[in-house]
């Protein structure tokens, strides 16, 4: 009688202990749903918090039951409250703040690189619509699959159209909220000047979804796998490093009066991506010319050419571009075949991966740069995503909607694990995260056998 007494007070301590912990658990966490019970005005329903580190054009503070999240390069701000909660006063909000009830559930998508966000977060199933000109763009095989079925296309009638976006909690692109559309977001991560940055607007999307966490953590391992494939390129880096020209050609046509010009395009994310990849970036004082014998000048020294311009298909329609010989040429970047385009992954139509999913996949892009830099590196047999050496005639891959194995799957980065990679094919060891994943799933089962346990004892 006593072992049994002693049995019971045993298996009560542990689950006083174990409840205990499932409640801080259900504390600790951000409500993927409304709430479903009383309101208290003292809990915080956002303890899964994100702290912004690198990204220039958003801010987010968190109050007891709502957030706002703020675009700073359009000066819109979004107030985003606990769904089953009460709205946040008014005088608490600046003025024109948007409102939203989360964890919002419908989304209509107005650019194509807002996809990769979501694809990236496991959304890709909560997108409803697509805008006409994103979904023709789009290089997902996923979404272009799902254009068939699932997510409708946004009517060109303006009228319908507005309809459509009212059925959706969010409406989300690159570019101005539409003030008309009260569900409408502004996102800026295309412009956002860095790598990190870019990486980072993960979680902008994710504070929609109460999905803090998931970002966090996603977010991280991207600007981790960054990071070692910077340093990987830096211990492999000769003395002398080649010299990585971004350029433009801007044809005649009716928005630029018919006048043609040469751009050395200049940005903070591609100065970085050249540089951890091991290279020199090309920067001039003047950055637009009138002529392209004035631009071949300013390049003569370059030995990778990086060419931007929206159409040119082949090696000849680059070099006609340019105004450049291809027999006897005095340019490194065309003696040595280093000329280098975007679109090595392209939709049917011609849509460009790298305005979608090279957005936010700094790590990949980076990889890519790595071997154009240095043909060995990453791997050996490396097979570069965007960028395509017109040179020597490479080909773009063609994404189609029968590219998709699983509609439902979770987007994960295309690039490579560099922790893999240095540790020379062998699987990296298992983190404490993975350990403790399998002990709690352990301790539950226990949990239950002593459920169990204990009412066995009781019916005795």
């Amino acid at each position: 009688m006593i072992s049994i007494q002693n049995s019971r007070f045993t298996l009560v301590i542990l689950l006083v202990f174990t409840f205990q912990i499932f409640v801080n658990a259900a504390d600790s966490t951000n409500l993927r749903d409304c709430l479903n019970g009383d309101y208290n005005p003292n809990q915080d329903y956002f303890p899964e918090k994100i702290t912004v580190e690198h990204a220039k054009y958003f801010t987010i503070n968190y109050s007891k039951n709502y957030k706002l999240l703020t675009n700073t390069f359009t000066n819109e701000t979004f107030a985003l409250y606990q769904c089953g909660t009460p709205k946040p006063p008014a005088a608490a909000l600046p003025a024109g703040a948007k409102l939203f009830s989360v964890p919002v559930k419908t989304v209509a998508v107005l650019d194509t690189s807002s996809n990769t966000y979501l694809e990236l977060l496991g959304l890709r199933s909560n997108i409803t619509y697509e805008a006409e000109d994103t979904i023709s763009s789009v290089s997902s095989p996923c979404i272009q699959s799902l254009g068939t079925s699932s997510i409708n296309t946004l009517s060109k009638n303006f009228t319908q159209k507005t309809q459509e976006l009212q059925k959706v909690d969010l409406a989300i692109g690159a570019y101005l909220a539409d003030n008309m559309t009260n569900n409408s977001v502004s996102t800026s991560a295309p412009i956002d000047p860095g790598t990190l940055n870019r990486i980072e607007w993960l979680e902008f999307y994710a504070v929609f979804f109460n999905l803090e966490k998931t970002a966090k953590t996603l977010t991280d391992q991207l600007l981790d796998n960054y990071s070692c494939l910077k340093e990987l390129a830096k211990n492999k880096t000769s003395s002398s490093k080649p010299l990585i020209a971004w350029v433009s050609y801007d044809k005649p046509s009716q928005y630029n009066n018919n006048t043609p010009s040469w751009i050395i395009v200049d940005a903070v994310y591609k100065k970085q991506l050249t540089e951890d990849a091991g290279a020199n970036y090309f920067n001039s004082s003047i950055l637009k010319f009138n002529t392209s014998a004035d631009f071949l000048k300013n390049v003569a020294d370059v030995d990778i050419l990086i060419d931007e311009s929206f159409i040119a298909p082949t090696y000849d329609d680059v070099l006609k571009n340019y105004g450049i010989s291809k027999d006897n040429s005095p340019y490194k970047f065309v003696k040595n075949k280093k000329i280098y385009r975007e679109d090595g992954l392209v939709n049917p139509n011609d849509g460009r991966d790298w305005l979608e999913s090279a957005v936010v996949m700094q790590d990949a892009v980076l990889e890519d740069l790595i071997n154009v830099v240095n043909p060995d590196l990453p791997v050996s047999g490396y097979k570069r995503i965007w960028l395509r050496n017109v040179a020597t005639n490479e080909l773009p891959t063609v994404s189609k909607a029968a590219n998709c194995t699983d509609p439902k799957a979770t987007l994960t980065s295309r690039a490579d694990n560099c922790a893999t990679i240095k540790s020379a094919g062998n699987p990296p060891a298992k983190s404490s995260s993975v350990v403790l994943t399998c002990n709690f799933d352990l301790f539950t089962s226990i949990t239950v056998a002593l459920f169990a346990s204990m009412f066995g004892i009781m019916i005795l």
